[in-house]
């Protein structure tokens, strides 16, 4: 009796890095530009559920092996995905001094070296030991941070889709040093979060959000330079930042690859062998038609397209209120048309930003600056310095 020929499906990143699953049929996988061997699935050759597989999003420098009698596969490039070879570098900084010009190099340490001298700044790392306690608060603030991120770009984020497996997933692996925590606290509150994922000698950048009221310190490539660091202290040879040719990716990356997808079928069976060549068929067409549009810069039609289609729910029903922010350098005015806020009000969030920037441009400490409103002046306030004094007078659209 014929099996049905209904392929299964599988992604890679999800069984292979969230569930630590071997995936079907292959009796082993290799790193292609290490010779290091992933893995070897014994049960390889078992009996399968199914005849035809479709496996998505497979890294193409790894080569999976099939030997099960009468087991074809077949693979199609899809999109293209970012590596970094660091076991082609002595160290981070022999990294950094091929990747990137001297002038680069040294906004980057300017970068971190405001950050510290504007707040009381904290870098640590989990792998191998995490409190539940302390997990919880973690990823209830890299929620958050990730939730504020898309609202302000206004889109629909896939990873808060999923978070709850997120959520689920991290913790056991972690403790197995199977996964990596990144954290950059600011006063002890998380301001940048960055969850990778391990296996042997190659990281998988998964997840990352970072507060964006920090945007003019650049904590993203602070936090990179982290974790740079930390891999050569680990042996790790391979940095896998996985899919999208964003421009950051870029300037980061020595090596691009191609995703792929595997069709994988029982040759033995007509019915699963006909519906595994219908299926390559069927994609082969579609990827270059995707090629053949891209010449044609219709995938930046097709972005804009998808960005309006995704457009965040929860800020169109929202009061979608536009904040022009004025600020100019001032004289002090008299006490008593001032009264003091705090800064940390979460009434008052929509300074953060602007405060931050003060910070940032005249290198000064947030413990060094008071914040004052105008009594008399609507949506007028100031920020006063060791070096500077500036009025931010802020209208809504």
């Amino acid at each position: 009796m014929l099996k049905k020929t209904k392929p299964e499906t599988l992604d890679v990143l999800s069984t292979f890095l969230e569930k630590d699953e071997a995936l079907p049929v292959y009796s082993k996988i290799v790193n292609s530009i290490s010779g290091t061997l992933l893995y070897k699935n014994k049960a390889a050759n078992a009996q399968n559920n199914a005849n035809l597989y479709c496996i998505y999003d497979f890294p193409g420098y790894l080569k999976g092996s099939v030997t099960k009698k009468g087991w074809k596969l077949k693979s199609i490039n899809t999109y293209k995905g970012s590596l970094i070879l660091l076991k082609n570098y002595k160290n981070a900084e022999d990294y950094l001094k091929h990747k990137f010009s001297s002038g680069r190099r040294s906004k980057f340490r300017t970068y971190k070296k405001r950050l510290e001298s504007c707040f009381n700044i904290e870098y640590k790392t989990y792998f191998g030991d995490i409190e539940r306690d302390e997990y919880e608060l973690l990823f209830e603030s890299f929620h958050n941070l990730t939730r504020k991120r898309f609202l302000e770009k206004k889109i629909q984020n896939y990873d808060l889709s999923r978070w709850d497996i997120y959520h689920k997933i991290a913790y056991p692996q972690i403790n197995n040093k199977q996964a990596v925590l990144f954290v950059i606290y600011s006063n002890k509150t998380p301001i940048s979060i960055c969850l990778n994922f391990v296996r042997g000698n190659t990281m998988y950048g998964y997840l990352r959000a970072y507060d964006i009221d920090y945007s003019k310190f650049y904590i993203g490539f602070t936090d990179y330079i982290k974790q740079l660091y930390w891999c050569y202290t680990n042996n790790i040879e391979f940095l896998d930042l996985l899919k999208g040719s964003y421009p950051y990716k870029l300037r980061l990356i020595d090596t691009q690859y191609h995703f792929q997808k595997h069709i994988l079928y029982n040759s033995n069976s007509t019915l699963s062998t006909l519906s595994a060549n219908f299926i390559i068929a069927k994609t082969q067409a579609f990827y270059i038609l995707v090629k053949g549009l891209k010449k044609l810069n219709f995938n930046v039609l097709y972005y804009k397209f998808i960005n309006y289609k995704y457009r965040n729910k929860e800020l169109a029903k929202a009061k979608n209120k536009t904040l022009n922010i004025v600020t100019s350098t001032v004289k002090m005015p008299e006490k008593e048309t001032l009264v003091k806020i705090n800064i940390n009000d979460e009434s008052l969030h929509f300074l953060k930003r602007t405060v931050y920037d003060f910070l940032y441009s005249n290198q000064e400490h947030i413990n060094a600056v008071s914040i004052f409103k105008y009594k008399n002046e609507l949506n007028s306030y100031l920020i006063k310095g060791n070096k500077n004094i500036q009025k931010i007078t802020i209208n809504h659209a």
